[in-house]
């Protein structure tokens, strides 16, 4: 990754593709404080990131869940870290664990769901930092395309009422399509911007109205396209 220039408005939903090794996760991972840039400086809100912080909230594709903990004490968990007493933690907690469509697991382990059910979980665990950015790495690629799906709306669900901030990392164009308002295209390693795509398309977002959408359909086209307009050395054409 190298010479990366990129602004994010508060409240936008923006993924970042690219070829594998071209630095999406890093740059996921120096946004989230846990890796330093070697030159430059990443900033939130006017401020340097010097280290990880609850304002940010990973949500990656290793659930990272607490084996011994239940549902609801994953969950409760952020809260009462930060301080929050233990009745209203777990109020909030199982608010969460509602919308996040998991109301009656609250007592089940880890072990005891699906990976869909274990990445709601670990999104559910991670909103109740109340971050102001969300920042996901590919935290649906493991999952079946149905589950896949399902949590795809879930997530726009809770974005268009929230509105939090989301960078989202992810391989798939049609994921990333449906899911932003922009799109961030980078080229094979070292990885640089070739592109930002923003996507206008209506939203609330129905997927079988998309589909028969010509403007979806072009946008995912044209992204895809950009995926083959790379040469044998890794420089865009």
């Amino acid at each position: 990754m190298s010479d990366i220039s990129l602004t994010i408005e508060e409240g936008a939903f923006v993924s970042i593709l690219g070829p594998s090794g071209c630095g999406k996760s890093t740059l996921l991972y120096i946004v989230g404080g846990f890796v330093s840039p070697t030159s430059g400086a990443a900033k939130m809100k006017g401020k340097t990131i010097s280290g990880p912080g609850p304002d940010r909230g990973p949500v990656f594709q290793e659930f990272a869940l607490f084996p011994w903990k239940t549902v609801l004490g994953n969950v409760m968990y952020g809260p009462r870290q930060q301080g929050v007493q233990a009745a209203e933690a777990e109020g909030q907690s199982r608010a969460l664990i509602e919308m996040v469509g998991l109301k009656g697991y609250e007592n089940f382990y880890p072990k005891e769901l699906s990976g869909g059910m274990k990445q709601r979980v670990a999104l559910a665990r991670t909103l109740a930092y109340h971050p102001e950015v969300l920042l996901m790495d590919e935290p649906f690629g493991a999952l079946d395309a149905h589950t896949r799906t399902r949590l795809q709306n879930d997530l726009l669900n809770i974005w268009e009422r929230d509105r939090k901030t989301v960078l989202f990392v992810t391989h798939s164009v049609d994921e990333a399509v449906f899911l932003s308002d922009k799109v961030v295209m980078m080229s094979k390693s070292p990885g640089r911007i070739r592109q930002v795509i923003n996507i206008d398309l209506p939203r609330p977002r129905r997927r079988n109205e998309l589909l028969l959408d010509p403007r979806y359909q072009k946008y995912v086209v044209d992204i895809e396209r950009m995926f083959d307009e790379v040469d044998e050395t890794g420089s865009p054409l």
